[in-house]
């Protein structure tokens, strides 16, 4: 197996997190719960996608194991996100697209 990539990277607004976090997990065939909303929930406040160590990234271990990587933007209303990985072609492209669809459209 050849050292994960990164790939799905961009920002989204804040309050769409979780239902991104839920879609990214569905296409990797992981059931994303309460108890990985608190994770990633409590974490988030901990991040700055502006220092090097400053994200969060939490594991995702479906069908295609994948890591979720999450970063606060201080002083805005979006989140910076990116997929760690070796996904195949189909699910690569379901989770490229959802930083596009996230971004563009606020989910409540």
């Amino acid at each position: 197996m050849t050292d994960p990539e990164s790939f799905g990277e961009g920002w989204i607004f804040e309050e769409g997190l979780r239902p991104f976090c839920e879609t990214v997990a569905e296409f990797s065939g992981y059931e994303f719960d309460n108890l990985d909303w608190q994770a990633v929930g409590n974490a988030l406040p901990r991040t700055d996608v502006e220092e090097p160590d400053g994200w969060y990234g939490h594991p995702l271990s479906g069908r295609v194991p994948l890591t979720l990587l999450v970063a606060d933007d201080p002083g805005s209303s979006v989140v910076s996100v990116r997929v760690t990985g070796n996904p195949d072609d189909r699910t690569r492209a379901q989770i490229e697209a959802a930083p596009h669809i996230f971004s563009r459209y606020t989910v409540r």
